[in-house]
């Protein structure tokens, strides 16, 4: 008769908490294994008990010191996933292991309960179980709703250039716009968290151009779209989750569109999302006119707007590609980077747009504008912005981010002698002052080509990083889209996580991947959409289309358990202007 076993793990947290695990070695399947003594090798999992003897003979011969947050059953589950994975020494596992547990399998399992946090305690890593996240069942539930992997957003063949939305009273809710197919920008919308897409309707009135920009109301029933006209920024709105975009016909006049400007180019809308701001609710819409930032507000969801004004003066401030958000306090921050003077600027507001501080020096660029590299010779990438701000209750509240593309020495003309990086600049003073850093690894700056980043900070104030990658391809002609994450306020980073299945080969057309990508988060729910070539249906030309890529992330709490993976601080750097 099979004895039952069962033993009691009991111990003190760093934050004072008690953590009870208790191993039963009946629940094993293999009567040879030592099931409490597993918990000495890293964090305990309930999965771990499906483990037998033949299962552990991978593992390494010094697996209890190496510094591994991942549990026991998904080490050797990446052994043999990954079958050259050394068995000694210090370094053994990829510096992804524990993001891709966390995006796999959603945390640590422990009586039907998900856990998201373990610390490293007495020499060894213990969950904490005085935090549940969700339960199994739940999880299994959510991620059914959840876009996990990347697929494909628009159909037919010949869309680049993207922006997504996703609804912050239903995360199932997600609106994107994209420059085509065909011409002109075209809208999509998914009711299952960016699993699926369909086309919306056409945007009214026809004439629209290119650069995509989407955003939601604070509660959700309405969102909002813009795009370059003939001659004007025209503003849209949807009262159906994104499917028709002529909400604004409802309002006195029946225009279903508003139009600003003349002579627009690259505009970007924000939304006052934060609750007890003064202005909540408050549409800013940014652009330029022969680079000169240009700048407008509607008070009453999209109708009216003021009369644009100029944000920039004289020449050494004149740029493109600019992006606004605001903080907690509802302070409104309009950054851009300009060309001539090769800085990133911003300007503030305290009174949700009426006026403005003076400009302040964010950073300095290598690069003035765009530069050629292997993967985008012929379209250049380019300097452009993207801001976020942390509207959580957690340290770093009320920080203020922005993320640039930039080459890493003056540029040149020749592709192969550029190279490119992502940086961003983060402040926790209202913009006046700021520190910088770098979301990926720098030693291989002169292989590797970063470019096309996105930013979005998640409710719980971790901030997300997406760009593309040259890192798969020795040539650096083709890319991933890759993720990095930092939960102390944008000063050390993950190690980037690929959110690719296939690479995307370069493309050979003028416009090649176009000029920017997108991304959002809500909640628990994470989608970045960016152009993408890979070749779909045996095409023997280029197929540009735009896809989308999720990941599922944690509640309440940083995705990673106490930050990163041991030993990334080679992977940044952080320097003040």
């Amino acid at each position: 008769m099979r004895h039952i076993v069962t033993v009691t793990i009991l111990v003190l947290l760093a934050a004072g908490a008690a953590s009870a695990q208790t191993i039963v070695q009946s629940r094993g399947v293999d009567a040879r294994v030592d099931y409490a003594s597993l918990a000495d090798l890293g964090p305990w999992d309930d999965r771990n008990y499906k483990l037998n003897q033949n299962d552990l003979a991978l593992l390494g011969e010094n697996e209890g010191e190496l510094s591994v947050r991942a549990p026991l059953f998904f080490r050797i589950e990446l052994r043999r996933r990954f079958g050259d994975l050394p068995t000694s020494g210090p370094v053994q596992y990829p510096r992804s292991t524990l993001p891709r547990f966390l995006t796999e399998y959603g945390g640590f399992l422990i009586d039907g309960v998900l856990y998201r946090k373990a610390q490293l305690v007495d020499g060894r890593f213990a969950v904490d179980t005085s935090q549940p996240w969700m339960s199994e069942e739940e999880y299994i539930e959510l991620a059914g709703k959840s876009l996990t992997g990347d697929v494909r957003v628009t159909t037919p063949v010949g869309a680049a250039e993207s922006a997504v939305a996703i609804n912050p009273a239903d995360p199932n809710l997600v609106i994107s716009g994209s420059n085509g197919p065909g011409s002109g920008q075209r809208m999509q919308y998914s009711t299952d968290g960016g699993e699926t897409w369909n086309a919306a309707a056409a945007l009214p009135l026809g004439g629209t151009c290119c650069d995509p920009t989407v955003a939601w109301s604070s509660d959700g029933a309405k969102a909002y779209s813009a795009t370059l006209g003939s001659s004007s920024v025209y503003v849209y709105r949807s009262g159906d989750g994104g499917q028709n975009w002529d909400d604004l016909v409802n309002e006195p006049g029946a225009d279903p569109r508003r139009e600003l400007g003349g002579g627009t180019d690259k505009e970007y809308l924000h939304v006052d999302t934060y609750a007890t701001s003064a202005c909540l609710d408050t549409v800013y819409l940014t652009w330029h006119e022969s680079n000169i930032m240009k700048f407008s507000r509607s008070t009453d969801m999209a109708h009216t707007w003021t009369s644009p004004v100029s944000l920039s003066s004289g020449s050494s401030e004149r740029g493109i590609g600019s992006d606004i958000t605001s903080d907690k306090n509802g302070r409104v921050y309009y950054i851009w980077p300009a060309f001539s003077s090769k800085t990133i600027l911003v300007r503030g507001s305290d009174d949700c747009g009426v006026t403005w501080d003076p400009t302040v020096v964010i950073a300095s660029t290598q690069a003035s504008f765009d530069f050629p590299i292997p993967s985008i010779d012929n379209r250049y990438t380019w300097v452009h912005v993207a801001a976020g701000a942390d509207l959580s209750n957690g340290p770093y509240g009320g920080s203020v981010y922005a993320a640039w593309t930039d080459s890493t020495a003056p540029d040149v003309g020749s592709p192969s002698a550029n190279h490119a990086r992502i940086q961003v600049a983060y402040s926790r003073d209202g913009g006046a002052t700021w520190g910088v850093s770098t979301p990926h690894e720098t030693a291989d700056a002169d292989t590797v080509d970063r470019w096309n980043q996105w930013l979005a900070v998640g409710d719980d104030g971790t901030v997300h990083v997406v760009f593309y990658d040259t890192r798969n391809d020795p040539s650096r002609t083709s890319v991933d889209f890759y993720w990095s994450t930092s939960t102390d306020g944008a000063v050390t980073w993950s190690t980037p996580t690929i959110l690719t299945s296939e690479i995307s080969p370069k493309m050979e057309d003028f416009f090649q991947f176009g000029d920017y990508n997108g991304l959002d988060v809500v909640m628990t729910e994470l989608i970045g959409v960016f152009t993408d070539n890979r070749n779909e249906g045996g095409l023997t030309t280029d197929s540009p289309d735009i896809y989308a890529a999720g990941q599922l992330l944690g509640g309440g709490g940083a995705i990673f358990a106490d930050g990163f993976e041991s030993g990334t601080t080679d992977s940044w750097t952080s320097a003040t202007p």
